[in-house]
Order: structure tokens, then sequence, then C-alpha cells
């Protein structure tokens, strides 16, 4: 592969085979062969309790950025709060990312 294609950045295919062919070798852990759109680490070796830090992050491109029923913050909190809880998480708290 000689160059990154907007489709990869997708969720499809393309952005599939991207990361099988590049980024499942090249950074091999256990915590990627998952293959999640999040991650539970295990925190036990910094807290006596033992608890687990989950936690998601994406990326979203729209155009209006306010369109009916919605905006691109309801959607960047929406989705990855979702992503977080269908794995099993209870998410007390957001983060929130910004680009320039």
């Amino acid at each position: 592969m000689n160059n990154i294609q907007l489709a990869h950045g997708s969720g499809g295919q393309a952005m599939q085979q991207l990361i099988n062919s590049l980024f499942m070798e090249a950074f091999a852990n256990p915590w990627l062969a998952e293959q999640e759109d999040q991650a539970r680490l295990d925190l036990a070796p910094l807290t006596a309790e033992g608890d687990r830090l989950a936690f998601s992050t994406d990326s979203y491109v729209i155009d209006p950025l306010f369109f009916p029923g919605g905006n691109i913050g309801k959607l960047a909190i929406c989705g990855t709060a979702n992503d977080v809880a269908v794995s099993g998480a209870i998410p007390p708290l957001s983060l929130l990312r910004l680009y320039p």
C-alpha cells in the first residue's frame, strides 16, 4: 500500500484492509488483536481496588455542522458513549478531543 485514501477512514472494507495489512503486524499486542472500537485496560498496578479504565475515541466529519435533529457535538458524544457502553462499561464522564 503506497497511499492512504479517503476510503480508508470510512469504517468499511478499505479501512479493515489497512488495519490488517499495516497496523496489526506493526503494532501486534493483545489489546489490538481484539479489534474493538474501545479498550478496557487493567489498572490493578495503579490502583489498590483493581479498577479498569474504559475509553473510546472516534472522529466525525460532517457537513453542515448543524443539521435537523442534531449537530456534530451530539453525534460525537453519543457515538463514543455508545462504544463504551456496549463493552459493558459505565461512562461516568467524557473527554473531548479537538483538532486545530
